[in-house]
């Protein structure tokens, strides 16, 4: 998707303004539109084939369980931000005006600034949670592959990958997810005592439950059962953690055997009722049942945490149990955002400086066939060779500044201030001269 002929090697300000990136994600969505967009694994084939018909200099698709969005290098003039809404809208077999007020669009700046709030997982439904650096690599090799990123995308995303790191390694962000799972693997302990006893069962499979999931089983959790809406998502999930898998159908006899239930489904309704607990506990006798409420909304209905037998927890609880070994969510939160803008105004700094490099080659090249010429003049000695370099050099720069501050004033107050500035030279450094000359 690249030009062949280098169309962009730096993020000048130029390129920066056509960075766009149009999305959604698990928040701005409701229960409706989340099951179209995150009830399936995406198919980052089709997703990256779209893309390309999009015909835009570079591009990018980040497809998660909890976002889909386009990044894009638009070229000179080209108007994409309703093309890649489109793209959205197709891959959910919707209207892009079923997304009105519910996608996002960013350009310039606050895209770059976007992309790497998504890698620091500062944009997650759970700030702070591992996975998403990962899962965003993965997009991104997939679109490498795929040849459709660029030198602009491709140094966004590193920069953004570096931030991510950065950001996880000098603040407790990631302490925050992590603390969380933490309490939730002792309180079931507190409350089950032995973990290769027990079963786990994961309703939803979002990125939540997975790191509780994760957890529970290095904890020494061996029986873990994957249930969700799609059956094929439920298998594959379970493929890919190496445990079972059960239609939904059958939850209500698996939700009796489950010593641990895990939901994560934010779908907008309870995917567990007071009843279906209190069901499944009569058939344990009463056996305790930690129940981990990992929705956003709430999956489980709330009147079950009054049920004997039935102990339920969620986000807030643990957040709360956690708060003493995190140090407070708001905290981290303002010191990770802190490590992004300073990573983002080093990278902005520095592209901006790799557009003056070609600049400055022409400078060197410039003086060098000046110096060249000069010596091939035939100048005596050193003295008279040196003197006719500078005159030669200085003589373009000065009939352009004496022209341009002749034209306009202000212009050529501009220029002599930059001039001032590239050569370091003092507010009182060629003030003599000139007094000399006028008199």
């Amino acid at each position: 998707m690249s030009d062949s002929n280098g169309d962009v090697q730096a993020l000048n300000p130029e390129a920066l303004q056509r960075l766009v990136l149009v999305g959604v994600n698990h928040r701005g969505l409701d229960a409706g539109l989340r099951a179209r967009f995150f009830d399936e694994e995406p198919d980052q084939a089709i997703l990256l084939e779209s893309l390309r018909r999009a015909n835009c200099a570079e591009g990018l698709v980040i497809a998660t369980c909890e976002r889909l969005e386009f990044a894009v290098l638009a070229r000179p003039g080209q108007s994409v931000a309703a093309e890649l809404l489109q793209l959205i809208a197709d891959f959910a077999r919707i209207e892009p005006t079923a997304l009105a007020g519910k996608s996002y669009c960013f350009t310039g700046a606050e895209a770059l600034r976007h992309l790497f709030a998504v890698a620091a997982s500062l944009d997650s439904v759970v700030v702070g949670e591992p996975q998403i650096l990962g899962q965003v690599k993965l997009c991104y090799r997939s679109t490498v592959s795929a040849g459709l990123s660029g030198p602009v995308i491709d140094a966004a995303m590193q920069a953004a990958f570096g931030a991510a790191k950065r950001i996880r390694s000098e603040t407790p962000i990631g302490q925050q997810a992590g603390s969380m799972t933490l309490v939730a693997t002792q309180v079931a302990e507190d409350l089950h005592g032995r973990f290769d006893v027990l079963t786990l069962l994961w309703l939803g499979l979002g990125e939540m439950g997975e790191m509780l999931c994760s957890d529970f089983r290095l904890a020494g959790v061996e029986r873990l059962l994957v249930m969700h809406g799609s059956t094929a998502r439920a298998e594959a999930t379970a493929r890919r953690l190496a445990c079972n898998f059960a239609p939904l159908e059958d939850l209500d006899h698996h939700l009796a055997e489950a010593d641990i239930v895990i939901s994560d489904s934010s779908s907008g309704r309870f995917s567990l009722d007071a009843e279906q607990i209190e069901a499944a506990l009569r058939q344990r006798r009463r056996r305790p049942m930690l129940v981990i409420d990992a929705g956003v909304p709430s999956d489980i209905e709330p009147s079950a945490a009054g049920l004997e037998g039935a102990f339920v927890y969620d986000l807030d609880d643990l957040e709360r149990l956690a708060k003493t070994q995190s140090g407070g969510r708001a905290a981290a939160n303002a010191m990770a955002w802190a490590v992004l803008e300073e990573e983002l105004e080093r990278f902005c700094r520095a592209q901006a400086a790799r557009t003056a490099t070609p600049s400055l080659v022409a400078l060197r090249s410039h003086f060098e066939a000046v110096r060249k010429a000069v010596l091939d003049g035939g100048a005596d000695d050193a003295e008279e060779a040196t003197r006719l370099l500078v005159n030669k050099l200085l003589h373009d720069p000065s009939e352009v500044l004496r022209k341009t501050a002749a034209e306009d004033l202000k212009s050529g107050e501009d220029m002599e201030a930059s001039l001032r500035k590239l050569f370091a030279l003092r507010p009182e450094d060629g003030k003599a001269e000139t007094k000399k000359e006028d008199e």
